[in-house]
């Protein structure tokens, strides 16, 4: 089959599975031989399958998918049943000329890529380019990468399933479809670069229709009155416990406004109050499931503020293999792509080994059980530790900080979804007032702390409990009460307490949230949900603020375009219909053909319409301000153009003022320089203005084109900091001409001002001293084979070398001048260069700016 074959649309599907030809026939010997090629999409997998298999076997990597759609055209026929025309990816033909040449020598050949739809499809295009070999070819379903899981694998090889095949094809066509079609309408009526997808513009109305919510949303005024009592009883009054007040007058306490508060505060002072009920109940807080996919990247977000898209990454790390003292490259969890809670039976006999061994008064009667959700796919088992005893205080120094923490969650979720329930005993008491005035007081204790032991706690501890998420209890719900008796008289121990309450919006989606949302939805499903979030962020759509997520202006515009002109593909019913429309092609209930058909018939109509002028050309709109032209004091429009909504003179085209528009507290605004920086031109000693370029914003000399110095504002990655005034820089040391801060694709630096006539650069100082007893030298950046780092300028004389930026900020621990900024992924922390001292800050921790 050539590089640039197609593979035509899958013949109409049956129940049993279908499976492709040339591979393992029902005869075929268990396990491979001497010989034998094993291919996997994974360099990383390559090495550990390699160490576990030793020198026997060759392992090759496809490095991801070998062929795709080509990139320059649809790739879809849709005139001839949507027959998709794959060709081999760029950079991929000496990957498989390498590949064809190992399996030539190869007796048989084994397909071990990942264990869904795309790793379906990588195996099935590497089959459709080795059948020619005539060599057996077999697919092997690795779940874990441990000789155990490995070796269960290769001595069960099965077939390649085509309906999954056809599935990961059908998504494939849809998402080519809308991405196709709809992007170069929005490229032509409101700017380049934009692009539409079948899932992730449903993902932006989301994110839109709560902003909606949002702004509609109008706050109202209530309050709440909160009493201390005691019992009436002298020997007994330190027994102080605090009651809200539940009701007034027999009916529901609605207090709207101060003066309402005012006038109930003044009911219930000197009311005389008794026990009216007291209820003790035993309530169980069970342990949530294991983890899935969907809940490891909520988790990951909740707990660490990781993007989706980076926990799947160190979980890909995790499932491949690490680098193990003494035992190499080891998988250490199972596949984390997995919709199902379920885990194996030896898995959770491994569980229950080590309870009882470590934690025997968890250990519960049976292995807990958990129900799938209705509709998933149960492909794999939840995602765990491939061993249990590998705990996270033995890999401790082992894998760096992200990875150990991912690890520490997927191991403490699993052993604790395997643990019994904490009990607490959950008091609630009634208090009745003489005036039919009820408060209401509650607390809880700790009876068994069940699987909380993993978390420290214990029936003693009076600590809260750190909330597992969806289910904790309330904080106001961990405090236990003095003993009471139903009748007994109390009064309060204080005066009462009125407090003023708001109703607040619905929150703002965070990623968490946001994939919870999508698979309750039955939006996406779990491998696509870290794309999404990628992508909707990085197309500007939508914007992290806080960690929460807000629609962009360009996103909220492009939204309600997509809802007016093709409502049906921005519609959650219609996409969630279309997922199961998916998965039915995957269980072989509905051929590839009919499902996309299912799509575009009803797309082709809304396309139609829109390409005929349905959809509104925003190039073409403008909205009037009140902001006048600073050129000719007409009033300016806001008009949008290739990097977004700008100001123009409304007097175009005998004025052709245009200005860069901010939001400030008095709505849009002419972008101009920040007061506060106030920053001369180190040049010509003109002010220094704010432009936006291709790259974004940057500083100008107001002098241009005379005068053509400029420089990055803000820096790119750092807050917007002033650079050194020039009285503060060195002279050029070649021409002795004044020195200013340029930014290059390494950074920011020093460089002479009359350049091209003077090319002299030199590093940006940082004001911090080398830490080399009687150097006298200053920390500077310096390039090397493996990127920037940090040394002393003093070099070759001193060559003391620092792991990271220097920050001047003092160690709280032991007091260093400095602290280093590490990065770990895209995040960064600060750390003590002491190796003794070992202090490392918070992972959301602001680095601070050098001096």
């Amino acid at each position: 089959m050539s590089a640039g074959n197609k593979v035509s649309a899958a013949p109409k599907a049956r129940k049993p599975r279908k499976t492709a030809e040339g591979t393992r026939s029902a005869s075929a010997p268990a396990g491979p031989a001497k010989g034998a090629l094993i291919i996997v999409e994974s360099p990383t997998k390559a090495r550990t399958l390699t160490r576990i298999l030793g020198a026997g076997y060759k392992v090759k990597a496809s490095v991801g998918h070998l062929k795709d759609l080509p990139p320059s055209r649809i790739g879809v026929d849709l005139d001839n049943d949507y027959e998709l025309q794959f060709v081999v990816s760029e950079g991929k033909k000496k990957v498989l000329d390498e590949i064809r040449q190992a399996a030539r020598g190869a007796k048989e050949i084994y397909l071990a890529s990942d264990p869904d739809r795309e790793g379906e499809a990588i195996a099935y295009h590497i089959a459709s380019e080795l059948n020619g070999l005539k060599k057996p070819i077999r697919r092997v379903l690795v779940h874990e990468m441990t000789p155990r899981g490995i070796e269960a694998a290769l001595a069960n090889p099965g077939e390649i399933d085509l309906h999954k095949v056809e599935a990961q094809k059908a998504r494939r066509a849809l998402d080519r479809i809308v991405g196709y079609t709809i992007s170069p309408l929005l490229w032509e009526r409101v700017r380049r670069g934009l692009s539409a997808g079948r899932v992730q513009s449903v993902a932006v109305r989301l994110v839109c229709d709560r902003e909606n919510e949002i702004r509609a949303f109008v706050s109202e005024e209530y309050w709440t009155i909160e009493l201390s009592m005691r019992p009436c009883d002298p020997e007994r009054s330190e027994s102080v416990f605090t009651a809200r007040l539940d009701k007034v007058g027999g009916r529901k306490a609605e207090i709207k406004s101060a003066s309402e508060a005012a006038e109930t505060v003044e009911r219930i002072s000197g009311e005389g109050f008794r026990i009216d009920r007291l209820t003790a109940d035993e309530k169980r807080r069970q342990p949530s499931p294991p983890l899935t996919t969907s809940r490891l990247q909520q988790e990951g977000s909740r707990r660490f503020r990781f993007s989706a898209k980076k926990t799947m990454q160190l979980a890909q790390k995790l499932y491949e293999g690490v680098d193990l003292p003494g035992q190499g490259q080891t998988g250490l969890i199972t596949y984390m792509r997995t919709d199902s809670v379920r885990l194996a039976p030896e898995a959770q006999d491994m569980a229950r080994t080590f309870i009882r061994e470590r934690y025997p008064q968890a250990l519960p009667g049976r292995s807990p059980s958990y129900r799938n959700k209705k509709g998933i796919q149960d492909a794999h088992e939840a995602i765990r530790p491939t061993d249990v005893t590998r705990t996270p205080d033995s890999l401790e120094g082992i894998l760096d900080r992200d990875l150990h923490r991912v690890y520490q969650l997927i191991w403490q979720s699993f052993l604790e979804s395997q643990m019994a329930p904490a009990r607490y005993m959950l008091t609630t008491v009634l208090i009745s007032g003489d005036r039919d005035d009820t408060f209401r007081a509650t607390g809880r204790r700790m009876l068994d702390a069940g699987f909380l032991v993993l978390r420290g706690k214990t029936p003693v501890s009076r600590a809260k409990a750190e909330g597992d998420g969806e289910g904790s209890e309330k904080d106001d719900e961990e405090t236990d009460l003095p003993l009471l008796h139903e009748g007994e008289a109390v009064e309060a121990a204080a005066p009462p307490v009125s407090e003023q309450h708001f109703t607040e919006p619905p929150p703002r989606f965070n990623e968490a949230s946001l994939i919870r949302e999508l698979e309750e939805k039955g939006i996406g499903r779990p491998s696509t949900y870290a794309t999404i979030m990628s992508t909707i962020l990085d197309r500007e759509y939508v914007e992290k603020q806080e960690n929460r997520l807000h629609p962009t202006e360009l996103g909220e515009l492009v939204n309600r375009l997509l809802v007016d002109s093709f409502p049906d593909l921005l519609n959650v019913a219609f996409t969630a219909r279309m997922e199961e429309e998916l998965d039915s092609v995957e269980e072989g209930e509905k051929v590839y053909r009919d499902a996309v058909d299912d799509f575009y018939r009803p797309f082709s109509k809304e396309l139609s319409k829109a390409q005929g002028g349905g959809m509104a050309n925003v190039k073409a709109l403008s909205e009037p301000t009140n902001i006048p032209c600073p050129v000719c004091g007409t009033l300016m429009v806001k008009k949008w153009g290739r990097h977004g909504a700008y100001l123009a003179c409304g007097d175009y085209p005998r004025c052709k003022t245009t200005r860069n528009i901010v939001e400030t507290e008095n709505g849009p605004a002419p972008e101009t320089l920040p007061e506060a920086t106030g920053e001369m031109c180190p040049v010509c000693g003109k002010p220094m203005t704010v432009r936006k370029g291709r790259f974004g914003t940057f500083l100008a000399c107001s002098g241009y084109p005379g005068c053509k110095t400029t420089r990055s504002w803000p820096p790119k990655g750092q807050d917007a900091v002033p650079a050194p005034a020039p009285a503060d820089l060195p002279p050029c040391p070649t021409c002795g001409g004044p020195m200013v801060v340029k930014t290059g694709r390494y950074g920011s630096f020093l460089a002479c001002a009359s350049y091209p006539k003077c090319k002299t650069t030199r590093p940006l100082p940082t004001g911090i001293s080398c830490t080399r007893p009687g150097c006298g030298g200053e920390i500077i950046p310096r390039r090397g084979k493996r990127g920037t780092f940090y040394g002393c300028s003093r070099y070759p004389e001193c060559d003391r070398t620092y792991p990271g930026r220097p920050v001047a900020k003092a160690c709280p621990q032991c007091g260093h001048p400095f602290l280093i900024e590490k990065k770990s992924g895209k995040s960064s922390f600060l750390a003590c260069p002491e190796k003794e001292c070992g202090y490392e800050s918070e992972g959301g921790e602001e680095p601070g700016i050098t001096a």
